[in-house]
């Protein structure tokens, strides 16, 4: 058997026709949705990108949370485990983060792929910036200083566009478009693991013109975006005709990428490799649109970061057990043994997530009864000041809680809304805060900071505390995307 992992950066729970939205439009999702199972509990744990992926290839945890550092050459990873029982391994990428900097995600595969374009791809050295064709100011963002056009990401992303004309030559038509060629050069083999790892619909929000004009159908608006719309999304100065305009944008993309995706499936029935290839479809983290004010990801992770779609098909001809809807909670640790599993492959020592697919088909509700989610815990030393901070976050498929040095530093919040209710379940908040503190310490987290959060901030906090089990990072290793794009 096949297996394809696609996993779809910045992709939201409920921005998605399958998962219960009724004005987003995702057919491509919806029709591989219909025949696979559907599990409506799935959190990422370590945030964001090359944390979460981490998580992924070697299915821990990190004791007890992935930073961003680069994939170690020594760690046991998914892909070296398939390649050493005998599959052919393959990445297809447009994230640039995979292997940019340093980070080294195309180490454990036998060949890898990067499509060009998305951003912080350090594409190309030009004297002048010339925008892509579907760039231009509009008056909603006169009240935005052009310096917001101007950072460091958008010129890299205006650079890597400049020849952008048709809806093909975006990097994600591209990126599903070498996909599809992948199976058609692979139409007879039962042995492949294929990644392919999507940047859409991260940032920026931009779409092809007939996309855009989906979401934003003011009279005479011609589908082109303003790229000051795109770098200062959080301006208070902006109105709130403005603002859906940025919520349209992050729309019309998820459209966008979903009609990419419907290439891949397309080849994928034609070529009848949807006979023998099972599929999951997954996002590494969601983003913010609006809400409480908020556009874009960041810190304490909530359930629009957290909340993530997940699909698993399994090959035709399997049973109807493998459709439906599923509320086993799901973690990222947990797809690589449950890829094995699928496989039909022995799992190797030290891997700590759990197979999602046998309680799933069963019925059953599976081995987690909470997620746990966060950034890397070094930013723990500024709660220590601040005891307003929260540290984590934990989701059940109820509540989640923004966990607090104490339950009453917490903010608990019901799935699907956004209004802090901790004074009104005081019990609940105790409850969660406890079975979080427990759950963090079980996932390896320092004796020293956990005699601090035990004792509720009262224990000095540990000056030489590890805060997770690799090594500090490559001698000069810094995360490339902010400081190197300073020049002109």
């Amino acid at each position: 058997m096949n297996l394809a992992y696609i996993v779809i950066d910045t992709l939201r729970y409920d921005y998605i026709g399958a998962n219960g939205n009724d004005w987003i439009e995702t057919p491509n999702i919806d029709r591989f949705a219909s025949k696979a199972l559907a599990f409506d509990y799935t959190f990422c744990a370590s945030f964001p990108t090359i944390p979460y992926r981490t998580d992924v290839i070697t299915g821990q945890y990190g004791a007890p949370i992935h930073p961003w550092k680069p994939l170690r050459h020594e760690r046991q990873t998914l892909p070296w485990t398939l390649a050493e029982n005998g599959y052919a391994t393959q990445l297809i990428h447009d994230t640039p983060h995979l292997v940019n900097g340093g980070h080294n995600f195309d180490w454990p595969f036998h060949a890898w792929t990067f499509v060009r374009g998305a951003e912080v791809d350090r594409d190309w050295i030009t004297d002048t910036v010339v925008w892509p064709d579907n760039w231009t100011r509009q008056p909603l963002f006169d009240c935005i200083d052009d310096k917001a056009a101007e950072s460091g990401m958008l010129r890299s992303y205006a650079r890597a566009n400049r020849n952008r004309k048709n809806p093909e030559d975006w990097n994600c038509a591209r990126l599903f478009n070498t996909a599809a060629q992948f199976l058609k050069d692979n139409a007879k083999r039962d042995n492949f693991f294929l990644w392919v790892d999507c940047f859409d619909p991260h940032e920026p929000w931009d779409a092809p013109l007939e996309f855009m004009k989906k979401y934003d159908t003011r009279p005479g608006y011609d589908g082109r975006v303003d790229p000051r719309s795109l770098g200062a999304r959080g301006n208070a100065q902006l109105s709130d005709e403005a603002k859906q305009h940025i919520k349209a944008q992050y729309a019309a993309k998820t459209t966008w990428m979903d009609h990419c995706f419907g290439q891949f499936l397309d080849t994928l029935e034609s070529t009848g490799l949807d006979k023998n290839t099972a599929v999951i479809f997954t996002a590494d983290h969601g983003t913010n649109v609006g809400e409480r004010g908020r556009f874009g990801k960041g810190q304490p992770v909530r359930q629009q970061e957290t909340h993530v779609p997940l699909f698993i098909r399994l090959p035709e001809g399997v049973s109807e057990e493998g459709r439906g809807r599923s509320n086993v909670i799901v973690q990222p640790q947990d797809f690589f043994p449950t890829i094995l599993n699928i496989l039909g492959e022995a799992r190797p020592d030290g891997i700590e997530g759990h197979d999602i697919l046998t309680p799933a088909r069963n019925g059953e509700s599976g081995d987690r009864e909470l997620a746990l989610s966060g950034g890397s815990i070094e930013r723990w030393e500024n709660a220590a000041q601040n005891p307003n901070l929260n540290l984590f976050t934990i989701f059940t498929r109820e509540w989640s809680l923004e966990v607090g040095i104490t339950p009453e530093n917490s903010k608990l919040v019901r799935l699907g809304e956004l209004d802090d209710v901790s004074s009104e379940h005081p019990d609940v908040v105790a409850k969660l805060h406890a079975a979080a503190v427990d759950e963090i310490e079980r996932r390896g987290t320092d004796p020293s900071l956990m005699k601090w959060l035990r004792s509720g901030g009262k224990a000095d906090f540990p000056t030489d505390a590890t805060y997770w089990n690799g090594y500090p990072g490559p001698a000069g290793y810094r995360p490339y995307f902010g400081k190197l794009y300073t020049g002109e």
